[in-house]
């Protein structure tokens, strides 16, 4: 076997690019030690039992521990005269009272996680390329930047993303792969049932009745990390009552990294660190969103190809095969060529369906009768739910009466 032997090049190269990643460390965590939610300097001092909790990893404060204790002291001209409010709004304020007493009184104080990826982490990404091949554009970009935060020992960031393709080819479940695979808390957030000016996000003010902190806010705040990843489920079809008031608002604040880093929750009403989430949105399409959303986003568009569709289903099938403790065996090709007609969002229902029909007949494994009733369930009541569908053909009463045999 041939050796290299080092040069005298070769040393000077190393020494410059640890130092290099020494001089990028000091900065990064200098900035990350002395900016504030609200854009202060730190203190010099912290308060008690607010220390930076001795864990692996980096943190940073996603909200003032200061100024939460002066709002708790002297609530800050906030909570008004309870003489002068409704008994609704009362409690609502008493609600936030509440809350900033259950956030004084976490034993991590204001401190989140952050992630530096190691190769364990970078490895969990790529395999998404595995179940999700459709995606692998995707998998691609994040793969790098997580491979760059690496090499120089730095937080991972990713600008927010979205991923346009058709219905039902797995967006949502790729999200949910990604989340795992960074290991942090998620959250989906549905904008075809928003109809307001994305209250989801913002949270709404404690004098309202229905006050409470946005979903943004509670991750970060009952979180571990200060970098979960939130999906935006099909982010084109917000439909607010008040056009004027649209959920786009909001989110012109948190899809900017510089705004996010002092976003305010309306009930929390303390500015806190938005600006590490890891945003991941869905599309079926971008023609609805203005040009000042799209901007903000980096855009993958995203097809089914056939060749990626069988590593698909059989992803597909062991997930719905886990929920039921791996007790079927996997299905021969015939079967998943038989339903390649169908998109994974069918699928991932099929599957359960079928399995439900097996377990009926007294089996562990899926035969083609299977396959068939669960197309009927499915299709039940709408158009071409008589015709099988895949390239099925219907089976003969005869081999009907073998395959429950």
């Amino acid at each position: 076997m041939n050796s290299v032997t080092p040069t005298a090049s070769d040393d000077a190269e190393a020494e410059f690019v640890q130092s290099w990643r020494d001089h990028e460390n000091r900065v990064l965590l200098g900035h990350l030690r002395q900016q504030r939610p609200d854009g202060g300097e730190a203190e010099t001092q912290e308060e008690p039992g607010q220390d930076k909790p001795e864990s692996a990893g980096p943190a940073i404060e996603i909200y003032d521990p200061d100024r939460l204790a002066r709002r708790l002291g002297h609530g800050d001209g906030f909570v008004g005269d309870p003489a002068e409010n409704s008994n609704d709004e009362d409690a609502a304020q008493a609600r936030q009272t509440k809350l900033w007493n259950r956030m004084q009184a976490d034993e991590r104080g204001p401190w989140r996680k952050l992630v530096i990826p190691d190769e364990a982490m970078i490895e969990r990404i790529a395999g998404l390329d595995a179940i999700s091949p459709q995606f692998s554009e995707v998998t691609a970009w994040i793969v790098r930047t997580a491979r760059l935060a690496s090499v120089t020992g730095t937080p991972l960031r990713l600008d927010p993303a979205v991923v346009v393709g058709p219905p039902g080819i797995g967006k949502t479940f790729y999200a949910r792969k990604l989340a795992e695979a960074l290991g942090v808390p998620s959250e989906v957030i549905a904008m075809n049932l928003m109809t307001d000016r994305g209250l989801a996000f913002s949270g709404l003010a404690p004098v309202w009745r229905a006050s409470g902190p946005g979903k943004v806010a509670k991750l970060l705040i009952e979180g571990s990390h200060a970098c979960p990843l939130i999906v935006i489920d099909e982010i084109e079809k917000a439909s607010p009552i008040n056009p004027r008031e649209t959920p786009e608002n909001v989110l012109h604040s948190l899809l900017e990294r510089e705004n996010a880093a002092r976003f305010v929750d309306e009930f929390v009403d303390l500015p806190i660190r938005a600006d590490h989430i890891f945003w991941f949105a869905t599309a079926n399409s971008l023609d609805p969103l203005p040009e000042s959303i799209v901007d903000r986003l980096i855009v993958f568009q995203v097809a089914l190809k056939e060749a990626e569709m069988l590593a698909i289903q059989k992803s597909i099938f062991h997930e719905a095969n886990l929920r039921v403790g791996q007790s079927f065996a996997e299905p021969e090709i015939a079967l998943f060529q038989a339903t390649a007609g169908h998109n994974p969002r069918t699928l991932s229902r099929l599957w359960d369906i079928a399995m439900g029909f097996a377990c009926e007949a007294g089996r562990r494994h899926l035969v083609a009768a299977d396959i068939r009733g669960a197309e009927q369930v499915l299709l039940a009541g709408k158009e071409g739910a008589r015709a099988p569908i895949g390239f099925i053909r219907p089976a003969t009463r005869g081999e009907r009466r073998r395959e429950r045999g």
